[in-house]
């Protein structure tokens, strides 16, 4: 199964970048100094934000994989993976319902609540592998994992739990 990280903000992403990419070169072409290296400077940020969320997630009863379009390519076996999680992004949200846009995350080490809080506070995780959760990846990767998933500020989908192990 091959899964985009995270659609939306790949199309946001990408947009910007040909939008400010685009008056940046207009601005160079045309003499405008000070303010064609701005823009191109923000296409640059919004261009690494592409690749990281337009990267392609392949998940294999081997392996799970990282790439964009073959290059930047990061393997992990399923015997290194320790935890495989949900979490919900919006963590500062006192709304139960509303928890924000979710990962599935794949860890090599198991986490305690607070390194869970950690981790999405800081995200995106570097040492981790992750994609954006729709039911049907989930159920997949659960079919082969096997294992408890481990749930982080998903009441909205889970609701009347902190954190609890689930299987699938």
């Amino acid at each position: 199964m091959k899964v985009i990280v995270n659609k939306t903000k790949t199309i946001f992403s990408g947009f910007i970048v040909i939008f400010m990419g685009g008056f940046g070169i207009y601005y160079l072409v045309n003499s405008m100094y000070p303010e064609g290296p701005v823009f191109l400077v923000i296409a640059a940020v919004f261009a690494w934000l592409f690749f990281r969320n337009a990267s392609t997630v392949t998940i294999t009863p081997k392996s799970v994989t990282r790439s964009f379009f073959g290059l930047g390519k990061k393997e992990v076996p399923w015997t290194e993976i320790k935890e495989l999680g949900l979490i919900g992004e919006n963590v500062f949200n006192r709304k139960k319902n509303k928890t924000g846009h979710k990962y599935i995350y794949f860890s090599p080490k198991e986490m305690t609540a607070k390194e869970r809080f950690d981790m999405i506070v800081k995200w995106p995780p570097k040492e981790m592998l992750y994609m954006e959760y729709q039911e049907k990846n989930l159920e997949y990767t659960m079919a082969i994992w096997g294992k408890d998933l481990k749930t982080y500020n998903v009441e909205d989908l889970f609701p009347n739990t902190e954190e609890v192990p689930r299987r699938y």
